[in-house]
């Protein structure tokens, strides 16, 4: 526990998931910084002017330590080969009274920009997902003292992640809600499914950095099973999903509530890269449709416009609703602080007596 703490300047060895969509709100991470943990901007989609706004409206609210999450890809892609796609989809945006799809799709990456963003206003942690940065960008982030957290769901990438020079590995179980952090999803087409028990323990016995441990965990109880196996910290999303302070819609928290483990199914419906999402009625119409899926990112492309309206319209049937198998314990709304308390110790709003308390564990 001591190294992520040090290394990352923390109170409370507690990450919250860089969840991308607009799930962070700067509020939500700015709350978890000033209770102790790493909150974490859910750069993926941002732009560079985005990420630029969203950091400059989390300082406001913290002079405390905060992360941001990039996608280690290249999301540069474009397409007209999606009129299949597109047919098939436009049924729903007639129940939503949208406009028809476009022929043609083109999506830009900025993640070289949105890295020099981060240097610029010296962010002094990045967690990534879906892979490795290139040596130039763990380069100039290195020179500039900031702290690399990896996402790995098999020993295979946790390797390659601490060979580039990652400082800290997430391990993230099948268990984990949203998107897998799997690299090749043509080797794994629905994401590489280890339990998060065991692959803590493999990654414990063979790698000598700081283990986090993500997917699914929802209590304390879970929390100290896997602080007393050696893990220096754990990440949250979906408990995170329902903090007043997360920009978590109010047809998404109302499925959140609802749901239950069985719920949720790992499905490339919305993305083209395997999720875990509660079932509805958009993956269940999709995924037995016979049309192939287009990859990510494209296929979440196509999907954008959808899911917006969806949200709009409080439409939870068309929405991805990212949950992780703890979902079912959730069974109410809370802020930040309440959820922190309840994942520490005995109820107090004292932020210096949740760090006591986590020193003496």
């Amino acid at each position: 526990m001591g190294k992520l703490l040090e290394n990352v300047n923390l109170r409370i060895p507690i990450i919250q998931a860089g969840m991308a969509g607009g799930i962070t709100t700067p509020k939500l991470v700015a709350e978890v910084a000033n209770a102790g943990g790493l909150g974490t901007i859910g750069a993926g989609y941002m732009s560079a002017s985005s990420l630029r706004d969203e950091i400059d409206q989390v300082k406001q609210l913290t002079d405390k330590p905060f992360a941001v999450n990039l996608f280690a890809t290249n999301l540069e892609a474009f397409s007209s080969d999606v009129e299949q796609m597109q047919h098939f989809l436009n049924k729903y945006r007639e129940e939503l009274e949208i406009d028809s799809g476009n022929q043609s799709v083109k999506i830009y990456d900025y993640l070289q920009e949105k890295v020099y963003v981060i240097i610029e206003k010296d962010i002094p942690v990045v967690s990534t997902a879906f892979g490795v940065l290139s040596s130039v960008l763990i380069e100039r982030l290195k020179k500039n003292d900031v702290t690399l957290i990896g996402m790995a769901t098999n020993l295979e990438e946790a390797n390659q992640l601490v060979e580039a020079g990652y400082d800290i590995i997430v391990a993230q179980g099948f268990e984990a809600g949203g998107h897998r952090g799997t690299f090749d999803v043509v080797r794994y087409p629905n994401g590489c499914n280890l339990g998060l028990l065991s692959m803590v323990q493999e990654f414990l016995e063979n790698l000598d950095v700081p283990i986090v441990a993500a997917g699914g965990i929802s209590n304390k109880s879970q929390i100290d099973v896997l602080m007393a196996m050696g893990v220096s910290g754990v990440q949250l999303g979906t408990k995170f999903l329902v903090a007043k302070e997360a920009g978590t819609n109010t047809a998404y928290r109302r499925s959140l509530l609802k749901a239950s483990a069985v719920d949720t199914v790992i499905t490339s419906a919305f993305s083209g890269r395997p999720a875990r999402a509660i079932m509805n009625r958009f993956i269940g119409e999709v995924e037995v449709s016979g049309f192939d899926l287009l990859p990510f990112p494209i296929q979440n492309e196509l999907t954008k416009d959808i899911r917006g309206a969806s949200k709009d319209f409080a439409v939870s049937e068309f929405q991805s609703l990212w949950a992780g198998q703890g979902v079912g314990s959730i069974v109410n709304e809370e802020t930040v602080a309440e959820i922190l308390v309840s994942l520490i110790d005995e109820p107090t709003t004292d932020t210096n007596q949740l760090e006591l308390e986590f020193e003496e564990s």
